[in-house]
């Protein structure tokens, strides 16, 4: 069986896919629909933005992904693609490959845990992305302070950055539960195997820890951008008021002279 996991905008309308879609709907949370679209085919849908395909050929992906895009809010540009294969061999020991997942006994709940980890992968995908493009400007303006002595922005600019970083922080933190292990692992030995030796393939907690770090990075240096910048319009006010006590000073000598 095929898995296809898409992240395709920062959030998803799920209240429109439940409007808009006919298939049966075997389970509803605030933050994710799961579908079964015909006999052995399935749809995974998280508000976070990504969508999983289970056993679809691709013109029927694309179909779907069609009748998606309307129910996205700030879609991406170029959507990121997980692909990940289910093999069922009844007399094999569950196996994690580079690609494929091969199990001993197949069922909805595995079909589900592995729709799930994918769709933690392209997630996880769309973080880094985000928190290396963030990463990129902090240096572009580190390069600017090694070879000018100065930083180049103006205070609206500088507003905005630190507005963009703290959005993306806080979309990463307010998603931290899709992280969480599923209920239906709590109870089960099997789903919960095959539940961490995904979030180990797909290296689920390595990339969460980059992603955080990354932030980190981020954040110490807008905290020294901003005190430099902060000193700087200190530095300006106090020249002001030189100026302004300068003035006053030559206006009161004319005063006497005159």
């Amino acid at each position: 069986m095929k898995i296809t996991a898409f992240y395709i905008a920062e959030e998803l309308g799920l209240k429109g896919i439940k409007a808009a879609y006919a298939g049966a709907l075997l389970q509803e949370t605030p933050s994710e629909l799961f579908y079964r679209l015909d006999e052995d085919r399935y749809m995974y849908a998280f508000d976070y933005g990504a969508v999983v395909f289970a056993n679809l050929d691709d013109t029927d992906i694309s179909k779907n992904l069609a009748l998606l895009l309307p129910l996205c809010e700030h879609p991406l540009p170029e959507k990121i693609r997980e692909d990940l294969e289910i093999v069922h061999r009844p007399d094999a020991q569950i196996d994690f490959g580079f690609d494929a997942l091969v199990v001993p006994l197949l069922s909805v709940d595995v079909i589900k845990i592995a729709m799930l980890n994918a769709a933690h992968s392209v997630a996880m995908d769309f973080y880094s992305f985000r928190a290396d493009e963030l990463l990129s400007e902090i240096r572009r303006f580190t390069d600017q302070m090694e070879t000018d002595g100065s930083i180049r922005i103006s205070r609206k600019n500088m507003l905005r950055f630190i507005g963009r970083t703290l959005n993306s922080k806080n979309r990463v933190v307010q998603n931290l539960f899709i992280f969480d292990a599923p209920d239906l692992t709590w109870e089960d030995e099997y789903l919960d195997r095959i539940h961490r030796g995904l979030a180990r393939t797909f290296e689920i907690p390595t990339r969460f820890k980059e992603v955080e770090y990354t932030f980190k990075v981020v954040e110490d240096n807008l905290s020294v951008f901003r005190e430099l910048y902060l000193h700087r319009e200190s530095s300006k006010l106090e020249w002001i008021i030189i100026i302004l006590i300068c003035i006053e000073v030559f206006d009161l000598i004319l005063s006497k002279i005159i």
